[in-house]
Protein backbone atom coordinates (compact mmCIF):
# COMPACT_ATOMS: atom_id res chain seq x y z
CA UNK A 1 0.00 0.00 0.00
CA UNK A 2 1.23 3.30 -0.96
CA UNK A 3 0.24 6.54 0.93
CA UNK A 4 -1.54 9.57 -1.41
CA UNK A 5 -2.32 13.39 -0.68
CA UNK A 6 -6.11 13.21 -1.52
CA UNK A 7 -7.05 15.86 0.92
CA UNK A 8 -5.29 18.82 0.95
CA UNK A 9 -5.35 21.75 3.28
CA UNK A 10 -8.19 23.83 2.09
CA UNK A 11 -10.30 20.79 1.34
CA UNK A 12 -9.66 19.51 4.85
CA UNK A 13 -10.30 22.77 6.58
CA UNK A 14 -13.77 23.50 4.19
CA UNK A 15 -14.58 20.07 5.56
CA UNK A 16 -14.39 20.81 9.23
CA UNK A 17 -15.58 24.61 8.96
CA UNK A 18 -18.49 23.16 7.50
CA UNK A 19 -19.45 20.42 9.94
CA UNK A 20 -18.84 22.99 12.73
CA UNK A 21 -21.06 25.70 11.13
CA UNK A 22 -23.79 23.14 10.53
CA UNK A 23 -23.51 21.61 14.09
CA UNK A 24 -23.88 25.41 15.44
CA UNK A 25 -26.66 26.68 12.53
CA UNK A 26 -28.95 23.88 13.67
CA UNK A 27 -28.55 24.08 17.61
CA UNK A 28 -29.20 27.62 17.94
CA UNK A 29 -31.46 27.67 14.60
CA UNK A 30 -34.04 25.29 16.57
CA UNK A 31 -32.94 27.16 19.85
CA UNK A 32 -34.63 30.19 18.02
CA UNK A 33 -37.35 28.93 16.48
CA UNK A 34 -38.44 26.90 19.47
CA UNK A 35 -36.46 28.00 22.96
CA UNK A 36 -35.82 24.87 25.34
CA UNK A 37 -34.18 26.65 27.77
CA UNK A 38 -35.94 29.19 29.75
CA UNK A 39 -33.25 31.46 31.52
CA UNK A 40 -34.48 33.37 34.86
CA UNK A 41 -33.99 37.03 35.89
CA UNK A 42 -33.99 39.89 33.73
CA UNK A 43 -33.60 38.58 30.03
CA UNK A 44 -31.80 42.02 29.35
CA UNK A 45 -29.10 40.75 31.49
CA UNK A 46 -28.83 37.12 30.63
CA UNK A 47 -29.53 38.15 26.51
CA UNK A 48 -29.74 34.02 25.91
CA UNK A 49 -31.59 34.64 22.79
CA UNK A 50 -29.38 37.48 21.44
CA UNK A 51 -26.33 35.49 21.79
CA UNK A 52 -28.04 32.51 19.86
CA UNK A 53 -28.89 35.17 17.19
CA UNK A 54 -25.48 36.35 16.88
CA UNK A 55 -24.08 32.69 16.80
CA UNK A 56 -26.53 31.75 14.45
CA UNK A 57 -25.57 34.36 12.15
CA UNK A 58 -21.52 34.38 12.39
CA UNK A 59 -21.81 30.58 11.93
CA UNK A 60 -23.97 31.63 8.87
CA UNK A 61 -21.03 33.43 7.42
CA UNK A 62 -18.52 31.30 8.16
CA UNK A 63 -19.98 28.55 5.97
CA UNK A 64 -20.57 30.85 3.39
CA UNK A 65 -16.84 31.47 3.09
CA UNK A 66 -15.73 28.18 3.25
CA UNK A 67 -18.12 27.40 0.41
CA UNK A 68 -16.34 29.67 -1.67
CA UNK A 69 -13.47 28.98 -0.71
CA UNK A 70 -13.87 25.38 -1.91
CA UNK A 71 -15.41 26.64 -5.42
CA UNK A 72 -12.71 28.66 -5.53
CA UNK A 73 -10.70 25.07 -4.74
CA UNK A 74 -12.76 23.13 -7.12
CA UNK A 75 -10.26 24.93 -9.84
CA UNK A 76 -7.12 25.36 -7.68
CA UNK A 77 -6.75 22.06 -6.48
CA UNK A 78 -5.50 18.49 -6.81
CA UNK A 79 -7.60 15.93 -9.31
CA UNK A 80 -9.51 14.75 -6.23
CA UNK A 81 -10.55 18.12 -5.20
CA UNK A 82 -12.15 18.55 -8.91
CA UNK A 83 -15.67 19.69 -9.47
CA UNK A 84 -15.41 16.83 -11.59
CA UNK A 85 -15.47 14.83 -8.69
CA UNK A 86 -19.24 16.35 -7.86
CA UNK A 87 -20.68 16.60 -11.21
CA UNK A 88 -19.89 13.65 -13.40
CA UNK A 89 -18.61 14.30 -16.99
CA UNK A 90 -17.46 11.61 -18.41
CA UNK A 91 -19.48 7.87 -19.44
CA UNK A 92 -16.64 6.08 -17.39
CA UNK A 93 -18.08 8.44 -14.41
CA UNK A 94 -21.32 7.71 -15.08
CA UNK A 95 -20.44 3.84 -15.48
CA UNK A 96 -18.97 4.22 -11.97
CA UNK A 97 -22.09 5.71 -10.35
CA UNK A 98 -24.41 2.66 -11.29
CA UNK A 99 -22.15 0.45 -10.34
CA UNK A 100 -21.92 2.51 -6.95
CA UNK A 101 -25.58 2.89 -6.80
CA UNK A 102 -26.17 -1.07 -7.39
CA UNK A 103 -23.80 -1.23 -3.87
CA UNK A 104 -26.20 1.01 -2.06
CA UNK A 105 -28.77 -0.66 -3.02
CA UNK A 106 -27.76 -4.06 -2.24
CA UNK A 107 -27.81 -5.16 -5.87
CA UNK A 108 -24.06 -5.62 -6.01
CA UNK A 109 -21.88 -7.22 -3.47
CA UNK A 110 -18.64 -6.01 -4.39
CA UNK A 111 -17.74 -2.60 -3.65
CA UNK A 112 -16.42 -0.38 -6.01
CA UNK A 113 -12.50 0.83 -5.01
CA UNK A 114 -12.20 5.08 -4.94
CA UNK A 115 -9.37 6.75 -3.73
CA UNK A 116 -11.44 9.82 -4.24
CA UNK A 117 -14.88 10.44 -3.62
CA UNK A 118 -17.05 7.52 -5.53
CA UNK A 119 -19.56 9.12 -7.86
CA UNK A 120 -22.64 8.86 -5.73
CA UNK A 121 -20.94 10.55 -2.82
CA UNK A 122 -19.71 13.61 -5.00
CA UNK A 123 -22.84 13.71 -6.96
CA UNK A 124 -24.86 13.34 -3.09
CA UNK A 125 -22.27 16.73 -1.89
CA UNK A 126 -23.42 18.63 -4.54
CA UNK A 127 -27.18 17.94 -3.56
CA UNK A 128 -26.14 19.22 0.06
CA UNK A 129 -24.40 22.36 -1.45
CA UNK A 130 -27.80 23.56 -3.13
CA UNK A 131 -29.43 22.51 0.32
CA UNK A 132 -27.06 25.01 1.77
CA UNK A 133 -27.76 27.50 -0.39
CA UNK A 134 -31.71 27.71 0.37
CA UNK A 135 -30.90 27.99 3.35
CA UNK A 136 -29.04 30.52 3.32
CA UNK A 137 -31.41 32.26 1.01
CA UNK A 138 -33.86 31.89 3.20
CA UNK A 139 -32.13 32.75 6.32
CA UNK A 140 -30.94 36.17 5.31
CA UNK A 141 -34.72 36.76 3.64
CA UNK A 142 -35.81 36.34 7.41
CA UNK A 143 -33.28 38.84 8.33
CA UNK A 144 -33.92 40.86 5.91
CA UNK A 145 -37.60 41.97 7.35
CA UNK A 146 -36.20 43.94 9.95
CA UNK A 147 -34.80 46.23 7.57
CA UNK A 148 -36.74 48.60 5.54
CA UNK A 149 -33.98 49.17 2.39
CA UNK A 150 -30.00 48.80 2.59
CA UNK A 151 -28.14 45.96 1.51
CA UNK A 152 -29.88 43.21 3.04
CA UNK A 153 -33.24 44.61 1.73
CA UNK A 154 -31.77 45.00 -1.66
CA UNK A 155 -30.38 40.86 -2.30
CA UNK A 156 -32.83 39.05 -0.34
CA UNK A 157 -36.04 40.95 0.01
CA UNK A 158 -37.00 39.69 -3.09
CA UNK A 159 -37.85 36.36 -1.22
CA UNK A 160 -40.35 37.68 1.20
CA UNK A 161 -42.26 39.38 -2.32
CA UNK A 162 -42.40 35.85 -3.56
CA UNK A 163 -43.15 34.11 -0.11
CA UNK A 164 -44.52 34.86 2.98
CA UNK A 165 -42.92 34.99 6.32
CA UNK A 166 -43.83 31.46 7.24
CA UNK A 167 -43.52 29.71 4.49
CA UNK A 168 -39.98 30.91 4.30
CA UNK A 169 -39.95 29.86 8.00
CA UNK A 170 -40.98 26.38 6.92
CA UNK A 171 -38.30 26.16 3.98
CA UNK A 172 -35.45 27.11 6.04
CA UNK A 173 -36.96 24.38 9.10
CA UNK A 174 -37.06 21.36 6.71
CA UNK A 175 -34.18 22.48 4.75
CA UNK A 176 -31.97 21.95 7.87
CA UNK A 177 -33.48 18.33 8.83
CA UNK A 178 -32.10 17.59 5.20
CA UNK A 179 -29.22 18.47 5.70
CA UNK A 180 -29.04 16.29 9.09
CA UNK A 181 -30.20 13.79 7.75
CA UNK A 182 -27.15 13.76 5.30
CA UNK A 183 -25.47 14.16 7.74
CA UNK A 184 -25.94 10.71 9.32
CA UNK A 185 -25.79 8.71 6.71
CA UNK A 186 -22.76 10.63 5.93
CA UNK A 187 -21.25 9.46 9.13
CA UNK A 188 -22.33 5.99 8.10
CA UNK A 189 -20.70 5.63 4.95
CA UNK A 190 -17.53 6.85 6.01
CA UNK A 191 -17.54 4.35 9.04
CA UNK A 192 -18.66 1.57 6.28
CA UNK A 193 -15.70 2.48 4.34
CA UNK A 194 -13.01 2.61 6.73
CA UNK A 195 -14.37 -1.16 7.88
CA UNK A 196 -14.09 -2.43 4.05
CA UNK A 197 -11.35 -0.73 2.68
CA UNK A 198 -9.39 0.43 5.19
CA UNK A 199 -7.61 2.73 3.33
CA UNK A 200 -8.02 5.22 5.99
CA UNK A 201 -10.90 6.77 4.89
CA UNK A 202 -12.17 8.62 8.40
CA UNK A 203 -7.84 9.46 9.02
CA UNK A 204 -8.20 11.27 6.15
CA UNK A 205 -10.21 13.56 6.72
CA UNK A 206 -7.19 15.21 9.37
CA UNK A 207 -3.75 14.18 7.66
CA UNK A 208 -5.62 14.33 4.05
CA UNK A 209 -3.63 10.66 3.32
CA UNK A 210 -5.19 7.68 1.78
CA UNK A 211 -3.53 4.67 0.66
CA UNK A 212 -4.13 2.17 -2.51
CA UNK A 213 -2.34 -0.45 -3.99
CA UNK A 214 0.33 0.71 -6.32
CA UNK A 215 -1.30 -0.83 -9.38
CA UNK A 216 -4.07 1.30 -8.84
CA UNK A 217 -2.31 4.51 -8.37
CA UNK A 218 -3.46 5.59 -12.05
Amino acid sequence: MRRVLVWELPVRVFHWATALSIFALALTGYYIGNPFVIVSGDAAQAYLMGWMRAVHFVAAFVLGIALLVRIYWFFRGNRYASWREWIPTSRERWSFFWRQLKYYLFLQRERPLYVGHNPVAGLSYLVVGLLILVQGLTGFALYAEAFQDGFWRFFFGWLLVLFANQDLRLIHHVTMWLILAFFVVHLYMGILAEIEERNGTLGSIVSGVKFEEPRGAE
